[in-house]
């Protein structure tokens, strides 16, 4: 998912970013400048040499993990 992209992943991804404090506002559907940013923000603490602000399979794979260990 990528800038412009919409829909129920796209909110899953905003509440998932939320929740380990990436934060990108309100989870409304929309891959905008903000979910961009924290996608961007949490790729440059966890995958430094990856940042894209794009939620491919390494960022969605390290989210996850994040996730996990959070206990979410």
């Amino acid at each position: 998912m990528k800038r412009g992209s919409k829909g129920p992943n796209v909110k899953l991804l905003q509440n998932a970013l939320n929740a380990v404090n990436f934060k990108c506002g309100e989870a409304d559907g929309v891959y905008g400048p903000k979910t961009e940013d924290a996608v961007r923000r949490f790729q440059k603490v966890y995958l430094p040499y990856e940042v894209d602000g794009v939620y491919g399979p390494n960022t969605m794979e390290k989210l996850k993990a994040v996730l996990k260990s959070k206990g979410y």
